[in-house]
């Protein structure tokens, strides 16, 4: 079994280039997890690139063997960093998480 669980952020910044800035910050913070937290298999996290102001900003899709992975990556310390990079900065939040 895979586990896949997306993340869409909708970020605060007023403009374009702030939002750009967020994004930037998001992106540095998430991308490392993939190397530091054991459980993923898989990660990718990426800008919106049309549509801006309509879209969300920033997706994540990371990839776990199992429900079990995706809890120890919740509570993994670097996670909780990148957490609260994006708690910074996210006006809003979408998840889901299924099967492959």
């Amino acid at each position: 079994m895979t586990l896949r669980h997306v993340v869409t952020w909708k970020l605060s910044g007023e403009s374009r280039e702030a939002r750009d800035a967020q994004a930037s910050e998001i992106i540095a913070a998430i991308r490392p997890l993939a190397e530091t937290v054991p459980t993923v298999r898989s990660l990718a996290v990426h800008r919106n690139e049309l549509f801006d102001g309509d879209n969300w900003d920033v997706t994540l899709i990371a990839d776990f063997d199992d429900a079990d992975g995706l809890a120890v990556y919740a509570t993994h310390p670097d996670h909780l960093v990148a957490v609260a990079v994006v708690k910074r900065h996210a006006a809003g939040r979408v998840a889901t998480d299924f099967e492959l």
